[in-house]
């Protein structure tokens, strides 16, 4: 095990975060309930690569038909994205948000675990919906990317790309 781990392992405990651990990896899965959803996590630290990291998965999976089209909404919400993006397996369906920090010598602060992860829950909570209108409702991806996040992207806005995006 690394400090950086251990320090994790630390955080969620002093949290009270139920979680599955897998040292042989260091990496903990845990599931949040949020206010739109309840999402599965997963948290790796890479000694190797000295890197932290955070998936968060969406509770759906995208059918075949709706993918191109949850594919554009996924790279309207990436496009200005400052922290972390979204990515889709688009062979099956699975989406997820991923965020990361380089650590500087092993070490791991609370504030990162902190905010990588309530980032991941933010965005999974704020997107979803979006992906649910796309899917279900018909709705089109700029015009669902929009409605998801009218702070970003303006209310008034038609074309679905960040504010300051061509700025």
């Amino acid at each position: 095990m690394n400090a950086a781990y251990d320090k994790l392992i630390q955080h969620l405990d002093s949290q009270d975060i139920g979680y599955w651990s897998r040292s042989e990896d260091r990496s903990v899965y845990a599931d949040f309930r949020c206010e739109v959803g309840v999402y599965r996590v997963y948290a790796q630290v890479d000694a190797d690569d000295n890197l932290f990291q955070i998936f968060g998965w969406l509770p759906v999976r995208v059918p075949l038909g709706a993918r191109p089209a949850i594919a554009e909404a996924l790279a309207r919400i990436n496009c200005g994205m400052r922290v972390g993006k979204f990515e889709m397996n688009y062979d099956e369906g699975e989406i997820r948000f991923q965020a990361a920090q380089i650590l500087p010598d092993d070490n791991l602060e609370d504030e990162t675990i902190h905010r990588l992860m309530n980032t991941t829950m933010a965005m999974l909570d704020t997107y979803l919906p979006a992906v649910l209108s796309v899917i279900y409702g018909n709705e089109l991806p700029k015009d669902a990317v929009r409605h998801a996040d009218p702070g970003r992207f303006g209310a008034d806005e038609g074309d679905g790309e960040p504010q300051g995006a061509h700025d």
